[in-house]
């Protein structure tokens, strides 16, 4: 901060005494003071500025009283307190006090004409007065010729032209009515005969400036002055009549004059002269101008303010002690309607003037502006109200109200103050198409002084922004109001929020919060549940969020841990209670701010600006709630070994998308103590047999559950891993499963087996290919019949041709030794027998079999079961008898019996809504053949069944997938096994599709098959 303390008010000016009297009033001397004597020319003079509107008045008026000037009348036009009054009591001493006039007026010309102006007789009306005989009779009682009008005292009647002029013949005089609109409007309620006092007053008016143009008043002048209908609109409408006719007769007879500029410097002029006995020369002014300029240039590189410091600060040196701001804030309110001008400005800055002498501030500050008002001061507050009292709810909510107001609770106060202060006067015009507020630059400008840090402004009025009920902002520029803002709106809905309807935030943000990840520690979570409604499940973990309460876990959720059988599978998380009531006031904001979020952004015509502003705030409360939930929640409680463990808990949640940090979070430290293991390997298994299983041997699977549900010490993991464990184990044969048990190894040595499937080449021949799969034996020795021993010959692929009905197979695993507990001990051999084959089919009125060698048909036509039917010779055909509907046949053969079958008559057709299976194989031998057939699967909506994919890549490189007539394919499904088949073998592939039997949902898709084809349906392979 720049060194002031030589430049300070206090050390450069001395305020006057009058300053300190805080009866002292600019509305104290009125022409009443002057026409008793009771003014003191010597001092009057001392403390005041002759304006360049004065000074004309002057000229003017003497030369008219030297009877060098035809200009009779003068009008002093400006608004309520801009100095009217004052300038008639400056004219009135001169002209009384001959000793005076050279001291005040030095115009060198003027000193004729004041030689020649003598005895002048003043003579004043004070329209605030109610004289008995009306305006006429004031002045002839004060020219000492009361009688001259006793014609028109009772009743009273207005004197005409030649009665003033009898009245004014010859003499020195100057008039001066004062406050006359007033006057007009007081006494238009007394009637004289079909007129008024008013109305008579006006034509007495209008005859006394007529008059003045007569030969004998060349040294007579009127001086009026004007309120221009501020406050008297009624009667300043007669005093226009009355200057329209004189100006129609008179020809501009009534010469206009502005006592004071407004717009210039007068204004600082008259307040240094009224407020100080002395002022520093014009060569400090300029040193404390340059230390100004370097504040403004310091606040640019901030980038507070884009001024040049040397340009902004200029005007100092016209407003000095005066800071460059007064002109622009004083300009938005002196045409306030009530507002005297200049008047007024004198008394507000007499105020600050005396409060910052009295406070000492005056040691500290090096100027004197509005941002300095004390407005804690009763008598400055008033003088501020007096300005626009609308803004009474602003000045006490957010600017001062001895300490508790919005600006004066933020830091760093003084600034904070100073800032509002400066907004609050920036804001006071209260008329048509007035300028409030300012932009944060012109802040930055009008606050730049000497020994003020300005750093801190940007956060400064960010919180103004944020706290302040009345505070407006528009476009770039912050603004006071007389109504509420968004923030008022926000407070109200705060202050409306119930505890519970807080709560529901609090349950609803952190639900959001801590939503369960996916695979992740636990899968339930309840906030702020009642007792009776935490029931933990076996199959997963709850986290509860336990209402913060005391210094820990609430006694009776301890004691609910300890009494559950379930301990395994909860745990809770909880803080201090202190914090928790901040959590429910910062729910109540968020509620608050995201509501008036809504109802803005849904306004008929959104401000696009407000909706930014606020969504920003939203965010910024949303930072603050998440802050305050990180510092609700600060203790883990979940079992371990020992029992529950506590540990610290420092939630991390004011990032963005705060969705699931919690939940992170929490799993993030029950990783760090293992409790959370997201793999369950092998070394995970051995724990689990160690931990749960126990000593045990075997226990059914839901006993393991429970006991891995209530066992502390075994962690918990993702969901499902616990069964994906048992399937591991069972591969591995480390497990075994029987019905619900499970059993755990070690295990005796299981013996070699064999297991052996068929694909019919020729079933009416007894001819298959057999693929054997040996189970624990890598030799498998195979025999025709129904025996078969280590000696016969063992078979060197998986799958063999076979012509028989009955072939034995016996798996042997070579490394087996009994002493070593190594390899599988020969098992039982297994024997195939070809299946019973029958397949017939019924057209043109004969029915045909075909089926396996030796073996016995019978044959039922009636509908009853086959098994009783009559025996036909196979290969023969038969003729049912007429009338028949369906054949029903079965072969036998050793004992065997086909599978049924049923034939009926080509004649009879699909029922079209039923579901059917067509046993017709489906052979393709080439890839574009096979994914015609995958498209029309996906067509009519089928599923293929018996299926077997054959894929020929380059050389030796093949591959087959075969499936059972169990297992049915849709095209999507088959379209990706032959995708995966084909990736198998390598690239440059042929696809060859076997598929036994094809299945519709609806015989109708069936229909659609063949009539797209052109295949011809043979209802004997059709089954519904």
């Amino acid at each position: 901060m720049t060194q002031i303390a030589s430049l300070t008010l206090n050390a450069l000016l001395q305020p006057r005494a009058s300053v300190f009297e805080n009866n002292k009033s600019e509305t104290t001397l009125d022409i009443n003071d002057l026409t008793e004597g009771s003014i003191n020319p010597q001092t009057f003079f001392e403390e005041n500025v002759i304006t360049d509107g004065m000074q004309n008045l002057l000229k003017q008026g003497f030369k008219r009283l030297s009877g060098q000037s035809s200009n009779s009348v003068f009008f002093l036009k400006q608004s309520m307190g801009g100095g009217k009054t004052h300038n008639l009591i400056t004219l009135g001493l001169l002209a009384a006090h001959t000793l005076v006039r050279p001291q005040v007026i030095t115009d060198p010309a003027m000193e004729g004409v004041l030689r020649d102006v003598k005895n002048v007789e003043v003579v004043a009306f004070n329209g605030r007065g109610n004289p008995p005989h009306g305006l006429w009779g004031v002045i002839a009682e004060q020219l000492g010729n009361k009688a001259a009008f006793a014609n028109f005292y009772a009743p009273p009647d207005a004197p005409g032209q030649e009665d003033w002029e009898a009245l004014l013949r010859g003499r020195t005089a100057l008039i001066l009515i004062d406050e006359l609109p007033p006057y007009l409007e007081a006494v238009e309620s007394r009637v004289v005969g079909d007129s008024n006092l008013a109305r008579l007053t006006a034509r007495a008016l209008t005859n006394l400036m007529a008059a003045l143009q007569r030969p004998g008043c060349e040294r007579v002048a009127l001086v009026l002055t004007d309120l221009g209908g501020a406050a008297y609109g009624r009667a300043s409408s007669y005093l226009h009549d009355v200057l329209s006719d004189l100006t129609k007769e008179t020809q501009r007879l009534a010469l206009e004059i502005e006592p004071v500029q407004q717009n210039s410097n007068e204004v600082y002029d008259i307040l240094r002269k009224r407020l100080f006995e002395t002022v520093p020369d014009d060569s400090v002014i300029r040193h404390l101008q340059g230390q100004y300029a370097h504040e403004i240039d310091q606040a640019r590189k901030m980038g507070l303010t884009p001024a040049d410091g040397q340009q902004a600060s200029l005007a100092l040196i016209d407003t000095y002690p005066f800071h460059p701001s007064l002109r622009d804030l004083y300009a938005r309110f002196r045409d306030n309607p009530g507002f005297q001008q200049t008047r007024g400005l004198i008394r507000m800055m007499r105020a600050v003037t005396a409060h910052l002498w009295d406070s000492g501030l005056a040691s500290e500050r090096s100027t004197i502006g509005l941002q300095d008002l004390d407005l804690n001061n009763d008598r400055i507050r008033g003088e501020l109200l007096n300005i626009n009292d609308k803004l009474k709810n602003a000045l006490s909510h957010d600017v001062a109200d001895q300490g508790r107001a919005v600006a004066e609770q933020n830091e760093p106060s003084d600034l904070s103050r100073r800032a509002a202060t400066l907004l609050l006067t920036s804001s006071l015009a209260h008329v048509v198409d007035g300028v409030v507020g300012l932009p944060p630059q012109l802040v930055a400008d009008y606050l730049a002084q000497p020994g003020l840090d300005l750093a801190p402004l940007k956060a400064v009025l960010n919180d103004l922004a944020h706290k302040s009920w009345y505070l407006h902002k528009d476009g770039d520029s912050y603004y006071f109001s007389s109504t509420r803002n968004i923030n008022a709106e926000i407070e109200a809905t705060i202050q409306s929020t119930s505890e519970d309807k807080a709560l529901d935030i609090v349950r609803e943000q952190l639900a959001i919060l801590f939503n369960p990840l996916p695979d992740g520690a636990y899968k339930e979570l309840l906030i702020f549940p009642a007792l009776d409604q935490i029931d933990p499940k076996q199959g997963h973990v709850l986290l509860v969020l336990s209402r913060p309460q005391g210094n820990g876990l609430n006694p009776k959720l301890k004691e609910l841990f300890d009494a559950s059988t379930l301990r395994n599978r909860m745990m809770f998380l909880t803080g201090e209670e202190s914090n928790y009531r901040l959590l429910l006031d910062r729910a109540k904001a968020l509620r608050a701010t995201q509501s008036a979020l809504g109802k803005l952004r849904r306004s008929e015509k959104p401000n696009p600006d407000m909706i930014l502003e606020l969504e920003e705030r939203e965010q910024a409360t949303m930072m603050h709630f998440l802050t305050a939930a990180q510092e609700a929640f600060t203790h883990l409680h979940f079992p371990e070994q020992a029992g529950l463990t506590s540990l610290d808990f420092t939630g991390k949640f004011a990032e963005k998308n705060p969705a699931s940090r919690g939940a992170q979070q929490v799993q993030e430290i029950l990783e760090g103590r293992k409790k959370f293991v997201r793999a369950l390997d092998a070394s995970e298994g051995r724990k689990f047999e160690a931990r749960v299983f126990g000593n045990a041997k075997r226990m059914t699977w839901n006993e393991l559950l429970a006991r891995a549900a209530n066992t502390t010490g075994w962690p918990w993991h993702p969901a499902g891993a616990l069964d994906q464990l048992r399937r591991d184990k069972i591969d591995r044969d480390e497990w075994r499963q029987d019905g619900q048990e499970i059993e755990r190894g070690p295990f005796p040595l299981e013996p070699t087996s064999v297991t052996v499937r068929h694909d019919i080449l020729d079933a009416a021949a007894d001819r298959y290919r057999l693929t054997v799969t040996p189970k624990y034996g890598t030799q498998v020795h195979y025999a025709e019949g129904s025996t078969v021993d280590i000696a016969a010959p063992v078979m060197t692929d998986a799958s063999m041709e076979v012509t028989g009905q009955t072939f034995t197979f016996l798996a042997v695993d070579p490394s087996y030794n009994a002493t070593a507990n190594k390899g599988h001990p020969t098992g039982q051999s297994f024997t195939w027998q070809a299946p019973t084959f029958l397949k017939g089919v019924w057209e043109s009125g004969e029915v045909r079999f075909e089926a396996s060698p030796d073996v016995e048909i019978r044959v039922t036509f009636d509908g009853s079961a086959p098994e009783k039917g009559q025996i036909y010779e196979p290969g023969k055909p038969i003729t049912p008898p007429p009338g028949t509907h369906v054949v029903q046949a079965v072969a036998t053969r050793g004992g065997v019996n086909s599978t049924p079958i049923t034939l009926k008559p080509d004649v009879i057709p699909l029922d079209p809504v039923t579901p059917a299976r067509w046993a017709r194989t489906h052979k393709t031998t080439a890839t574009a053949d096979s994914v015609k057939l995958m498209d029309r699967l996906e067509k009519h909506g089928a599923k293929a069944a018996g299926v077997k994919v054959m894929v020929d890549g380059k050389g030796d490189q093949y591959g087959t997938a075969t499936f059972s007539e169990g297992a049915a394919f849709t095209a999507d499904a088959l379209r990706e096994l032959s995708e995966y088949v084909r990736k198998l073998v390598g690239p440059e592939t042929n696809l060859h599709l076997d598929v036994k039997e094809i299945r519709f949902e609806r015989g109708q898709n069936l229909s659609d098959w063949t009539a797209e084809t052109g295949d011809k349906l043979n209802m004997s392979e059709v089954a519904q």
